[in-house]
């Protein structure tokens, strides 16, 4: 008989319950809004019905249940399950989350940063599977990542292992959210491409990404870039090799470092396809020393809208 594992997946603006066996099958599910301001209190009572409702849904009593995996947004400790302030859940100073499951369930949990855990499930179920060492990259509103050796998520001296968007390649470059300047995330992700569009227009606008912005500069995002560039947009063309190439550098210290089987690239990285990632391994090629790169793959993350829910999954199976 196969194990079943409950998984949860906290965001700041939803919520997701589900119940799945040791193969990743999702049996059930659930969606709710976080409501974040209401504080942890009202999100961990929620959560306790989700679970239950979900359980229920998969046609299980909750003796059925061996472990509980929670992918949350950090800062965290993995070991104690504890949750530090992260800035899309207000109130959450100190929350023993670990703690709080297991007294409810008398089961254990286990609570991962989300990049980690998404890192683990494309390990697990997805573009990792078969790999021993794994890495992972989300590139969308930041870069995040995860490093998967030999099935386990390396976490470092204190669980900040993986900010790969935080390598600082230009040291006078933009400024990041994380205080820092010229980091990768504040030249590649969404919100850094739109940035470095609106820039390129100011001083060139017979471009399509203004057209599909409906003319309007401050409406600019990385999707019209994307969208403007499959229509050989000069301007866009060009922001897209810049991307690529800011990319290539960094996931070329990463490829030096590391010596991974394989990097996955998700969210934006999946939408931009080959226009992305052709280039981007051009610039591996290119920047990293050449055993570690005749030794890598650099694919899209398989996972898709499924990751969230694999995520925690991952974490118990």
């Amino acid at each position: 008989m196969k194990t079943t594992v409950v998984g949860i997946d906290i965001g700041g603006t939803k919520l997701a319950t589900v119940v799945a066996n040791d193969s990743g099958d999702i049996l059930s599910k659930i969606r709710k809004p976080t409501q974040a301001e209401k504080g942890p209190e009202y999100i961990i009572q929620l959560l306790f019905e989700m679970i239950n409702e979900t359980v229920a849904q998969a046609g299980l009593k909750q003796n059925a249940i061996s472990a509980i995996g929670v992918s949350c947004g950090g800062p965290l400790d993995t070991k104690t399950g504890i949750v530090y302030s992260p800035p899309n859940l207000p109130g959450w100073n100190s929350f023993p989350l670990k703690a709080r499951l297991e007294s409810e369930y008398n089961i254990p949990a286990t609570i991962e940063n989300d990049a980690n855990a998404s890192a683990l499930a494309e390990y697990r179920f997805g573009g990792g599977k078969g790999y021993d060492a794994v890495l992972y990259m989300t590139v969308s509103t930041g870069i995040g990542g995860g490093i998967v050796i030999n099935g386990n998520v390396y976490h470092g001296a204190n669980d900040s292992a993986g900010e790969v968007g935080h390598q600082i390649l230009l040291p006078d470059g933009p400024l990041c959210g994380c205080g820092k300047q010229g980091c990768l995330e504040a030249l590649c992700s969404g919100p850094a491409i739109a940035r470095r569009a609106k820039e390129a227009i100011q001083k060139e606008s017979n471009t399509e990404i203004l057209a599909l912005a409906n003319g309007c500069i401050d409406s600019v995002k990385s999707e019209h870039v994307l969208e403007a560039a499959r229509k050989d947009d000069t301007l866009a063309l060009r922001l897209i090799d810049e991307t690529a190439y800011y990319m290539g550098w960094g996931i070329a210290n990463l490829v030096n470092i590391l010596n991974p089987d394989i990097v996955l690239l998700g969210t934006i990285a999946i939408a931009a396809g080959d226009l992305l990632l052709v280039p981007i391994r051009k610039y591996v090629s290119s920047f990293a020393m050449a055993r570690p790169v005749e030794a890598v793959k650099i694919m899209p993350a398989q996972l898709g809208d499924k990751l969230g829910d694999l995520a925690a999954i991952a974490l118990v199976v």
